[in-house]
């Protein structure tokens, strides 16, 4: 899930942000700073402080692939030479999740028949050619073997493999490498309390939130199967469950409510940002004021990524960017 990240400047200038305040001040569309048009459409997103990772999606011409743009300084990479796809399995191919801190993505690719091969690959903007990490071929029927969570400025990127759950640094070495009891099914990266820095969702339901050295932090108690998605941030760990999004500390517990259908992807300045019919919407943890952030539909969605540093997203082939100021909130 997505994270709390810490604020880095904005030294190039930015469109302003409008507001449209609709009845009860619900309504804040955002109007991006920057815009940049890809050749096929955005599939994924991820952010770090100035680094938007996306997946744009195959088209006539070319092939699924990840690109790293820095909003900061305007250069867009990408990751593998332009072409079209070939060799592609039978039973599907693509790009499933996607991550990235600094000058680093982190991505899964998958391709097969009745056996499908996963592979984690990784790339940076010195080093474009994508570089296997991990592999592993599954029968076709059996869910992504690696996960992947979003960072926070230089912590680097967590991933999962099985019970094994990695802090991918953004020089391509482990920060740490810890083992659980248990399959993780989501982990996710931040500055927490009493120095976590990672979360991870064993499949049993427990949350353990890790240290910057792999040992344990402290941990959260959950029926299997009840959190839906996770972020730690200095807040705490928040879990959206059934109904409710909860801020978990050690010793205390606090919620906020949610609408039906919503799907939290990310949290900062103590607000939930979660998609529903396509659209993106706001909610501030302290007084439940909900916002509209983004306008889209089933048919058209938005996906986003926020940290302090601003906000990305993006709708068909189009890229957008928000500086953190420049989003407008209901109060």
């Amino acid at each position: 899930m997505r994270i709390s990240r810490p604020a880095l400047r904005v030294v190039l200038p930015l469109g302003l942000c409008v507001a449209l305040f609709g009845a009860g001040g619900a309504l804040a569309l955002q109007k991006p700073g920057r815009t940049t048009a890809r050749n096929g459409p955005v599939r994924l997103v991820a952010l770090n402080q100035a680094s938007l990772a996306t997946m744009v999606g195959r088209s006539k011409t070319d092939c699924d692939h990840v690109e790293l743009w820095d909003t900061d300084a305007k250069g867009i990479w990408r990751f593998g030479r332009p072409g079209p796809c070939t060799n592609l399995g039978s039973t599907g191919a693509g790009i499933s999740a996607l991550g990235v801190s600094g000058n680093r993505a982190l991505w899964v690719r998958y391709n097969g028949g009745n056996f499908r091969d996963w592979q984690l690959m990784t790339a940076t903007t010195t080093q474009k050619t994508p570089k296997q990490l991990r592999f592993v071929e599954q029968d076709v029927d059996l869910p992504s073997p690696f996960v992947i969570g979003d960072s926070t400025a230089g912590l680097g990127i967590p991933y999962a493999a099985g019970d094994e759950v990695v802090l991918l640094g953004t020089n391509g070495s482990a920060v740490f490498k810890h083992t659980e009891p248990a399959k993780i099914s989501a982990v996710t990266a931040g500055k927490g309390p009493l120095g976590a820095v990672v979360a991870a969702l064993r499949d049993t339901g427990e949350v353990v939130m890790l240290k910057a050295d792999g040992s344990l932090a402290w941990s959260v108690g959950y029926q299997p199967g009840a959190v839906k998605a996770i972020a730690l941030a200095p807040v705490g760990l928040i879990a959206q469950l059934a109904g409710e999004v909860q801020i978990r500390r050690p010793t205390t517990s606090s919620s906020v409510t949610l609408p039906a259908g919503a799907r939290m992807i990310d949290f900062a300045e103590g607000r939930v940002l979660y998609a529903r019919n396509g659209e993106i919407h706001s909610t501030k943890v302290s007084n439940g004021a909900d916002t509209l952030l983004l306008k889209g539909s089933a048919a058209a969605p938005v996906i986003a990524t926020q940290d302090t540093h601003g906000l990305g997203w993006a709708q068909g082939t189009s890229v957008h960017y928000a500086c953190g100021g420049c989003v407008v909130y209901t109060p």
